[in-house]
């Protein structure tokens, strides 16, 4: 061996020999991973709480805790009892359809500065209220009335008949008051002064939600209604028929009528004839004057026809006396702007079963295409 050639691990010192053993031994990779572990454990901890709160937001009612728009809502009338608990109080907001999840409201009920402070009594509250606006109406103990529900087409009788079974009045009583007390409106003027008209406050009850009390009179109910008509219905001035005519045509049209967008249709049918003196021939006007306003008959026979009364447009001609219902702002509207059509005549749709009509321009169409039953109904 060549005395020259050198032995680099004799010629290293000892101790930095021990040194470079020492580093060799913890790679530089090693260390790398160990710091880059510590950058993503905040990372993964956030992606987890971003996780948990998207779980969270699809599965529990968050929508209506954080009070988003329900959209278009309907009145309810509840009921809290004295003493009742947190938890009974939600079953029976839920029950009405107040609240969607007992949870979110019990939560609201936590957090809102007024949750601890639930009255019992009546009240009138919209599903399309907010968690917080519940709670505040509940906590203010505000004995509310409660709601009866008019609807269109109804009669005066039918109406009596609704009020004396929600303990407001009988029906004598109420029927009683329409027909001799007085009321101040300025469309009243527009009532003729005809003794066949049956009830003269008939057609201006306005179908709609009316509030009631223990204290309601039968005039201040009637009152409330005819307030209400006032607020909602308008009759220009440049129109065919005369105000209280468009009132007792839309009757008509309101009680012939199953779907809303025949109404139109029908009203054309009825202008037709009337504008060629023919009778309108309303099966409606008919059940009016023989059921006396009950609007009880499941049939109109032939022999119904011959009925005597102002009200029949079988017998008399032109429109009936007087309105035969109260009706809607939809049958008054259709009225105003009844469908342009040469029709003269309708039935119903047998086969459709669904209350809409076979419209025809011809009696002989019309007879083509009427069915009659055995026991001799007749069909409208």
């Amino acid at each position: 061996m060549n005395n020259e050639t050198k032995n680099p691990i004799l010629e290293t010192n000892p101790a930095e020999a021990e040194e470079t053993k020492k580093i060799s031994w913890e790679p530089a990779e090693w260390v790398g991973e160990k710091k880059k572990s510590k950058k993503k454990g905040p990372i993964i901890f956030l992606a987890l709480l971003l996780i948990l709160a998207i779980v969270a937001f699809a599965i529990l009612p968050v929508g209506e805790f954080l009070e988003f728009d329900k959209g278009e809502g309907t009145k309810v009338t509840v009921e809290i009892p004295q003493g009742a608990s947190a938890d009974k109080v939600a079953d029976i907001l839920l029950e009405k359809g107040v609240i969607e999840s007992k949870f979110a409201f019990k939560l609201k009920l936590r957090f809102h500065e007024k949750g601890n402070e639930l009255k019992y009594g009546t009240y009138n509250l919209d599903t399309a209220m907010t968690l917080s606006a519940v709670i505040d109406e509940l906590a203010t103990g505000h004995q509310e009335g409660k709601l009866i529900t008019i609807p269109e087409g109804y009669s005066a009788e039918m109406i009596a008949a609704l009020c004396e079974k929600n303990g407001i009045c009988t029906k004598e009583e109420f029927l009683d008051v329409l027909a001799n007390e007085t009321f101040e409106y300025d469309f009243l003027k527009y009532i003729p002064d005809n003794d066949e008209i049956k009830y003269k406050l008939q057609g201006f009850l306005f179908p709609d939600t009316y509030e009631y009390t223990a204290t309601t009179t039968p005039k201040d109910f009637i009152n409330n209604m005819l307030k209400n008509y006032e607020k909602n219905v308008v009759i220009p001035d440049d129109r065919e028929l005369a105000y209280y005519e468009i009132l007792t045509l839309a009757s008509v049209v309101e009680r012939e009528a199953k779907m809303d967008d025949e109404r139109a249709k029908i009203a054309g049918v009825f202008m037709n004839r009337l504008d060629i003196d023919m009778p309108l021939q309303a099966c409606a006007t008919v059940i009016y004057a023989k059921s006396e306003g009950a609007y009880d008959m499941e049939e109109v026979l032939f022999s119904d026809l011959e009925v005597q009364s102002p009200y029949n447009t079988y017998k008399n001609p032109g429109l009936p006396v007087g309105p035969i219902c109260n009706p809607g702002k939809l049958a008054i509207e259709a009225v105003l702007n009844p469908e342009s059509h040469s029709y003269l005549y309708y039935h119903t749709d047998e086969g459709k079963k669904d209350g809409s009509h076979i419209f025809t321009e011809s009696y002989n169409e019309h007879s083509a295409t009427q069915t009659y039953s055995k026991s001799g109904e007749a069909k409208n």
